[in-house]
């Protein structure tokens, strides 16, 4: 996985896909703790296989990830980890982009949040700054609120087009 094609497959138009076919529309069904994947397809590009995974766990740590599948292998392209704990690779080689350098060997585990992107040189999404020093608009939860915000954004972010209804479902104790 190179830089240029996660960046290529990120910016491709992309929908889901239910039951074989693209929708242009789709209700997801929000219940907490969220766990769920999307199947997505990029016309531009059939060849392309995609999946959104959402997992949140019960520490309350939330992971979003968009791969690339292909041949059983996902690749991811991006990912964004709330509360999750992420070391840096030690070694910088010059493929390393200025933003992680003063990472490198590094544990985020200060930072409420963190985001991973593909790096030329390295296995998908090793490396991993702050979302402080990004520009993904959510930069930590705080309440149940910020976890759809928080999708929103996502789904910006990676070009997802089908237009998607929130239906939460609350827990009562």
């Amino acid at each position: 996985m190179t830089e240029q094609l996660a960046e290529y497959l990120i910016g491709l138009d992309k929908y889901i896909v239910q039951n074989g076919e693209i929708v242009n529309t789709f209700l997801l069904n929000i219940q907490y703790p969220m766990s769920f994947k999307l199947i997505l397809s990029a016309p531009e590009d059939l060849d392309q296989n995609l999946l959104v995974d959402i997992k949140e766990s019960e520490k309350k740590s939330l992971k979003i990830s968009l791969h690339h599948q292909d041949n059983s292998t996902q690749n991811g392209l991006l990912r964004i980890d709330y509360n999750g704990r992420h070391f840096n690779p030690v070694d910088i080689t010059s493929t390393v982009p200025e933003v992680f350098r003063p990472f490198a060997g590094q544990w985020l585990d200060d930072y409420v949040g963190h985001i991973h992107y593909v790096v030329d040189g390295y296995k998908p999404l090793v490396w991993a700054i702050p979302l402080e020093l990004d520009d993904f608009p959510v930069k930590r939860l705080n309440v149940r609120e910020d976890y759809i915000r928080t999708l929103i954004a996502f789904f910006q972010k990676i070009n997802l087009k089908t237009t998607i209804t929130l239906n939460q479902q609350m827990r009562i104790l």
